[in-house]
């Protein structure tokens, strides 16, 4: 096959997507429909593991033949051909223009808000599929894809693995070990079948490495990982917001039981989080309000806690976390406490430069205040801002 072929005279090959041992992804247009579409080719051979990759092939399509979910890929079409004297199978699946997360990853960590509605995408999908009782088996970020370049809306893929209820079939045999092993349950690794809890464990990689910059466990020999996911605890996950890092712990807990029961709970969990960190700039304005309108004390008293909220939620030298520092210096200095104003201006000016730049207007704010506030007869004693940050700074992140 190459591009141009026109395979059961509907679906034209444009190009190539992804070669692998399961076959070829195509990009293609479907002639009869007018739509483009992905189309997933595998060559029939016999035994072994072409026998494999081909009931793995048809596994898919009868997973997705039951699900319709807007963060599950969708299929169109199933069917057989032949060419150049081969058998081949084929899906037809619709086209995603977007990175898979593992490529997405590849530039850095989203923002924490971002994170958290991906997570909330890959939980809604995780959840319609164990309605369907379908266990996908290999949740990881090469399997997570981005419908378009926005990286709104994410799709769960490659549902070739899946085990459909309790099922005991070649696929899905008691004893072996399926899955990739950075993600893989500590039950999975004794050989155990898939359950609800196996695919939130894999969850629970996955948000780890989304949200920290690396995977919990990271022994680079098969042996020296399954004795981290079977019998080590994962790092504390950073500087993260408690509750937060409460549930990617519980995500990863060693018994199955005490993971959280459904993707549903955590997809609510991880909403609560999401509503917390969007209610922070809401309780920020409240307090800086309070310093405008006389009433320093109860906004210094509201100010102080917040800081080291905003630091773990968006970095400490984000500029929502610069801006609410500079807020607290302004209540300080409303209140007549000028020394702690002066002292936390001159530690957050060059911090505020490195991050936003010198010509950003939140550092211009910043130099202003600091030229109209008194300079202490006495140097200022050092790590005030370290100690607004709290918890960012002693995790060291």
């Amino acid at each position: 096959m190459k591009a141009g072929d026109l395979l059961e005279e509907r679906y034209r090959l444009v190009g190539e997507l992804g070669r692998g041992g399961f076959g070829v992804v195509w990009e293609a247009y479907d002639e009869r429909i007018g739509r483009q579409v992905a189309v997933k080719t595998l060559r029939h051979q016999g035994a072994g593991s072409d026998a494999t990759d081909l009931a793995r092939l048809r596994r898919e399509v009868e997973v997705l033949a039951r699900l319709v979910h807007p963060n599950i890929v969708l299929v169109f079409d199933v069917g057989e051909f032949d060419a150049d004297g081969e058998r081949f199978s084929y899906i037809v699946m619709e086209l995603l223009n977007g990175l898979t997360l593992k490529q997405a990853l590849l530039a850095g960590r989203p923002q924490l808000l971002q994170a958290l509605d991906w997570a909330g995408q890959l939980c809604a999908a995780l959840a319609a599929a164990h309605a369907h009782d379908v266990i996908h088996r290999d949740i990881k970020p090469e399997n997570i894809m981005f419908a378009a370049p926005d990286r709104k809306l994410l799709k769960v893929l490659d549902f070739g693995i899946a085990q459909i209820g309790d099922n005991r079939d070649a696929l899905t045999t008691v004893g072996s070990v399926i899955g990739s092993t950075p993600y893989l349950a500590p039950e999975r690794w004794r050989g155990e079948p898939g359950t609800v809890r196996s695919d939130l464990y894999a969850v629970g990689c996955v948000l780890y490495e989304m949200l920290t910059g690396a995977r919990p466990f990271t022994a680079t020999s098969t042996y020296n990982l399954m004795v981290q996911h079977v019998d080590e605890e994962p790092p504390h996950p950073g500087a993260l917001p408690a509750e937060l890092a409460d549930l990617l712990l519980a995500l990863l807990a060693k018994d199955p039981a005490d993971r959280p029961a459904d993707a549903a709970e955590v997809g609510r969990l991880l909403q609560q989080v999401s509503g917390a960190v969007r209610d922070l700039r809401r309780q920020a304005d409240a307090a800086f309000q309070a310093a405008t309108e006389g009433r320093p004390a109860e906004a210094v008293e509201q100010l102080r806690p917040l800081i080291e909220k905003f630091a773990l939620a968006f970095g400490p030298d984000d500029g929502r976390t610069l801006r609410t520092c500079h807020d607290l210096a302004v209540a300080l200095a409303r209140l007549d406490q000028q020394v702690e104003a002066y002292c936390l201006l001159s530690e957050l000016l060059p911090v505020a430069v490195g991050a936003l730049g010198e010509d950003h207007p939140d550092v211009e704010a910043i130099e202003r205040r600091l030229a109209r506030t008194p300079v202490p007869e006495r140097p200022c004693p050092p790590g005030l801002l370290d100690a607004l940050l709290g918890t960012v700074n002693r995790t060291g992140s």
